[in-house]
């Protein structure tokens, strides 16, 4: 029997940071029987979709999960060498091991992930919009004001921004993701528009253009097509896809995805007035606080903008993955802590009409508890969960 080496004390402290970063588990590394079985689950998963997507009603916007033999990089050539994007036909997920092998590749660190940055912000081959531009302002501008917030504490401004943190935050994973994106649930119409509201008090788009992008998001899960691929690295999925007016345009300016929302004369003026509305959301925080609360609810905006970032970003790169998906999704329990149960993502992609992310015993979520409460109380209806047998049949078994 071959002895094995011992291993260096410097390699096993390489070994416990990388285990501790990762975000609760450091995923199999590529061509294990874990990860190939888990191919050959997707590559056999029912309901994929590989032709034009009619949206009408659609809420079953789960993409074609089967994955092809192409890089990443290889995919985006393709499909942006077109003058026009189908932006209605899914394709198959990239193969990870072929990116991997493109010269441009990077492992994204404590992560499975091989990303190509295909276009940087620096790119001589780009150029910076109006918009570009203004979203940059606002993010930097948002940022300032919380760190002002330091310098004027109250535990007045402390409980009301922390408070506010809270409706818009819930505004955001209960009703722009879980009920308008997915339809999860329904509730009295009062509730949910009441409920999107909030949301869109967070500062981050309206609901007609928000639940576009992440329909889109869904639809395309890590191919090009995906507004914020983890393919890209992380600064692309958290935030780089923002500031790219024209790549965005290409993949998300068609909103015929939201037509349930837009035949609605809420959404619809809610959309076309949003930038009003928060005039006059912030006219009410400074009638009440001054500038101190103002600064206080832009920390607060700025710390729920990166929260749900890190569910496009860190919970596609870092953590765990329970069910076969196709895509880099991880149920990462630290987003799921700061995110009220977002960060149980891989769940969500592979349940994604699911009320209920967290769905392991010790996955905590607090939206659903919120969900949950309101059916107690006859306020929420036709609550969506996946069935044992639908579990079963996309888990992922060691081998």
């Amino acid at each position: 029997r071959r002895r094995r080496r011992p291993t260096m004390p410097s390699v096993r402290l390489l070994h416990v940071l990388a285990a501790s970063v990762s975000a609760y588990h450091v995923p199999p590394p590529l061509g294990t029987a874990r990860t190939r079985a888990a191919v050959h689950m997707v590559a056999n998963l029912p309901k994929q979709k590989t032709g034009e997507v009619q949206w009408g009603e659609l809420m079953d916007i789960t993409g074609n999960r089967a994955i092809s033999e192409a890089s990443y990089a290889q995919q985006f050539e393709e499909l942006f060498s077109r003058e026009e994007l189908h932006t209605s036909t899914p394709v198959a997920k990239p193969s990870n091991a072929a990116q991997s092998r493109e010269p441009t590749a990077f492992r994204v660190a404590f992560s499975n992930v091989f990303a190509t940055l295909m276009r940087s912000p620096f790119s001589k081959n780009r150029t910076w919009s109006s918009t570009d531009i203004g979203r940059l302002t606002y993010f930097a501008v948002a940022h300032l004001f919380g760190i002002g917030a330091l310098f004027c504490f109250s535990w007045r401004n402390l409980i009301s921004a922390f408070l506010m943190y809270v409706a818009t935050g819930m505004g955001i994973t209960y009703s722009f993701h879980r009920q308008l994106a997915h339809r999860s649930f329904r509730t009295p119409k009062w509730l949910e528009y009441t409920a999107a509201y909030c949301g869109a008090m967070a500062m981050q788009g309206g609901p007609i253009e928000w639940v576009s992008d992440h329909r889109y998001h869904h639809l395309h899960t890590e191919t090009p097509l995906d507004p914020h691929s983890s393919y890209e690295g992380f600064y692309w999925s958290h935030l780089g896809w923002m500031l790219d007016e024209e790549l965005y345009l290409r993949r998300c300016s068609d909103r015929r995805n939201v037509g349930d929302l837009e035949k609605q004369p809420f959404y619809r003026h809610l959309q076309k007035r949003y930038l009003y509305h928060l005039a006059a959301h912030f006219g009410l925080v400074y009638a009440v606080g001054g500038l101190p609360l103002v600064c206080w609810r832009f920390l607060g905006i700025s710390l729920l903008l990166h929260v749900t970032w890190f569910v496009n970003s860190a919970a596609h790169l870092w953590g765990r993955q329970d069910y076969a998906t196709g895509d880099q999704s991880r149920n990462n329990w630290w987003v799921g802590f700061l995110a009220f149960g977002e960060g149980w993502h891989n769940n969500h992609h592979a349940f994604e009409y699911s009320a209920r992310h967290g769905l392991g015993k010790r996955q905590f979520d607090i939206t659903w508890i919120l969900i949950a409460t309101l059916k107690r109380l006859g306020l929420a209806t036709n609550v969506k969960l996946p069935t044992e047998a639908a579990k079963r049949r996309l888990a992922i078994r060691e081998t």
